[in-house]
């Protein structure tokens, strides 16, 4: 016989199969088997390979998911199942074509062997190897996991071939003999899957985790978002004190290192607003240590004090969802309905992360949606966006259709923040005009830009329970396209677009490799006779708005992300034209019948005047760094506290003389409170980028 390690079907019991596929699919492989469709076993080195209605099915040694079926159908088919159960309920081994004694004939044959003690196995397993196999992250969160449990919640047993481990109201966790770390089944959520996988095992390994809580902490079980009020937000405040003291005067490693390791308690996990604000303050103080041209001081001191005010608020209110963000990562079901798609944007983060988003607004009353295909950095090196988004499906359809399309969505399911589950649902391209669909959509194209900045105002303000959109889709109807431009200093391309009143609004192009395919796609649009739909995604920088186009539509929508044909270019005659002219005037020699815009100048009063000058001295003594000791500066900041009491801003000039007056000690503080409000203040009437003729 050989020795080489071989599938083991004993640890697959039927609780097993049912957690890995469902019940009714695995009663349906059972009557597979008893109606003889699954043919006798054949081994090659320890990998059983069957015949299992009509498909073949080859079992490795090792977790079920490295079992594979020639039929279309991913994950644990019927097929496997059926191989698996009958593998397990033949009355003798079936692995007579390895023996190679020329007397193995003789040899009756032998009984599966008697399936190992599954709790042994898992308490020889190495702690180190927990983390490899899991992640660190998810076994601190592991650990958060079990300490939050009562002993009596924790139910552990051992069955024949596989150990069955239940902690409290969390999905049961298979644990089958001989599968390894990767062959875990539970009915787990896949983003939870991981952690509570290692909290099964560490329940095994490590009994004296379940119930070890710290005074301050409090129960994660059943509600993942009750948080340690104390202890938790006072080191997260804590830290960011100090990073208003440091980071936009040196932007030590050590402060990023600080706040990765925060990042990484579950506790902070379970906040997930909270875990995404210090995940990119670490990402900027990076940026910002690495003298990155597109950090700018101004928006780091901002990022830390919005990071600030929203651990405060946790201080007080733990609890509270709209500002823990808890649940929101939930997908829940959403009634059958039409969808438009209205763009698709191909982006790539500072990180290095990368993917493909599809934009849709739900017909009914015109809420955003998206569907996402990404990789965080350093991750699958085989993954292009462009190829994910026109070859990969996506609820049935590819992400490039589903963006252009008019569809009726079947069983689908999305969270809060309007992003689907891309293992839920069926989308149906409908019939018709992509023009006729989107502007049967309430409030979804505007042709006057006043209600679209009025819009966009009231979608983008600033909130702190309940976080503000931080960009939306709309489609526009130009009654006419300006001329093309090229911004040399932001490396950008610039289309200025006329509403029904005549008024101009400014499309920014960005300057990345497809610059040249969207000019050209864009000065078509401007030698129309009708001006074209154009999709556009609104965004906020700072205090005003930026507008990306990402679609030309008409009949159908053309996606500006991508070729109109992958394997040939067709160059439009009016794009060279056009590219020529923007030629032209970057070097001074402007055609005479092509008007020139500029920006129209945003108003000036004494509120926003007293604002900026105070968000100066602000920035200023946050880049002193130390203890911020600099009396005429503290001198100026009173005196512009001054001014904005006088016109009637009571709240930003008390918490701007509270900073004046403060002690060195509590400086910080005070400095990201100020800064934090006059941060919203500039945003609470984000401004639209209105250009004009000169």
């Amino acid at each position: 016989m050989s020795g080489a390690p071989r599938f083991e079907p004993a640890g697959f019991g039927d609780d097993v199969l049912e957690a890995a596929a469902s019940k009714g699919l695995v009663r349906r492989a059972r009557r597979d088997v008893e109606a003889g469709l699954v043919a006798a076993p054949a081994w090659e080195d320890g990998t059983a390979v069957l015949s299992s209605d009509g498909e073949t099915v080859r079992l490795p040694p090792g977790p079920l998911s490295g079992a594979r079926c020639t039929c279309p159908a991913g994950g644990a088919c019927r097929h496997i199942l059926a191989a698996v159960i009958a593998l397990r309920e033949a009355p003798v081994a079936e692995d007579a074509l390895e023996v190679e004694d020329a007397e193995a004939d003789a040899l009756p044959l032998q009984p599966l062997s008697p399936p190992a003690d599954p709790l042994a196995e898992i308490r020889a397993i190495p702690p180190a190897a927990l983390a490899k196999a899991f992640g660190r992250a998810a076994v601190v969160r592991a650990e958060g996991l079990l300490a939050a449990l009562a002993p009596d919640d924790v139910r552990i047993e051992a069955e024949p071939g596989f150990a069955r481990i239940r902690l409290g109201e969390h999905p049961e966790v298979m644990v089958p003999v001989g599968a390894g770390l990767s062959g875990l089944v539970s009915k787990a959520d896949r983003r939870e899957r991981a952690a509570l996988h290692a909290a099964a095992l560490l329940a095994v390994l490590r009994p004296d985790l379940v119930g070890a809580k710290t005074e301050d902490e409090t129960q994660l079980a059943g509600n993942p978002s009750s948080v340690a009020a104390n202890g938790l937000a006072e080191a997260v405040s804590a830290l960011l004190r100090d990073a208003a003291r440091q980071a936009l005067s040196s932007a030590p490693a050590a402060l990023e290192e600080r706040i990765g390791d925060l990042v990484l308690s579950s506790r902070v996990e379970a906040m997930p607003r909270l875990a995404a604000e210090l995940r990119a303050l670490g990402a900027s103080l990076r940026r910002r240590r690495e003298r990155s041209d597109d950090e700018e001081p101004r928006m780091l001191l901002a990022r830390i004090a919005q990071a600030y005010a929203l651990a405060e608020a946790l201080r007080l209110s733990p609890n509270d969802p709209a500002l823990s963000g808890a649940g929101r990562d939930t997908p829940e079901p959403l009634p059958d309905g039409r969808f438009v798609g209205c763009g698709l944007e191909l982006w790539r983060t500072g990180s290095g992360a990368r993917g493909a988003t599809a934009h849709v607004l739900r017909a009914e009353d015109g809420r955003p949606f998206t569907l996402t295909l990404a990789r965080a950095a350093g991750t699958d090196p085989g993954f292009t966006r462009s190829r994910s988004a026109t070859e990969e499906a996506v609820l049935g359809q590819t992400l490039a259709r589903l963006a252009a399309a008019d569809l009726t969505l079947a069983g689908a399911a999305a969270d809060g923040r309007g992003r689907f589950s891309l293992r839920a649902g069926v989308a149906t391209r409908q019939p018709g005009s992509w023009r006729a669909a989107i502007e049967a959509v309430p409030g979804a194209v505007f042709d006057d830009w006043g209600q679209l900045a009025a819009r966009l105002g009231e979608a983008l303000r600033p909130a702190l329970a309940g976080a503000a959109e931080r960009g939306r889709p709309f489609v526009l109807r130009p009654t006419a396209l300006g001329p093309l431009s090229f911004d040399g200093v932001a490396q950008v391309g610039r289309l200025p677009v006329a509403d029904a009143e005549g008024v101009f609004v400014e499309l920014e192009i960005p300057g990345d490799e497809r610059l040249e395919a969207r000019v050209e796609a864009l000065a078509r649009a401007r030698g129309a006779p009708t001006p074209p739909l154009l999709c556009v995604m609104a965004r906020l920088r700072g205090d005003g708005i930026v507008l990306v186009p990402t679609a030309i539509g008409g009949d159908a929508l053309q996606l500006l992300d991508l070729p109109a044909d992958p394997y040939r270019r067709q160059p439009a005659t009016s794009f060279f034209a056009d590219w020529a002219r923007r030629l032209d005037a970057l070097a001074g020699r402007r055609t005479s019948e092509e008007p020139r815009f500029e920006p129209v100048p945003r108003p000036n009063g004494p509120r926003i005047r007293l604002a900026e000058t105070a968000a100066d001295e602000l920035l200023a003594l946050a880049e002193l760094g130390g203890r911020m000791e600099d009396p005429e500066r503290l001198a100026r900041i009173e005196r512009a506290a001054n001014g904005l009491r006088e016109i009637g801003l009571d709240t930003p000039a008390r918490v701007l003389q509270r900073l004046a007056a403060a002690p060195r000690h509590e400086r910080a503080h005070h400095l990201l409170v100020a800064a934090y409000a006059l941060d919203t203040l500039s945003r609470l009437e984000p401004r639209l980028p209105f250009v004009q003729r000169v």
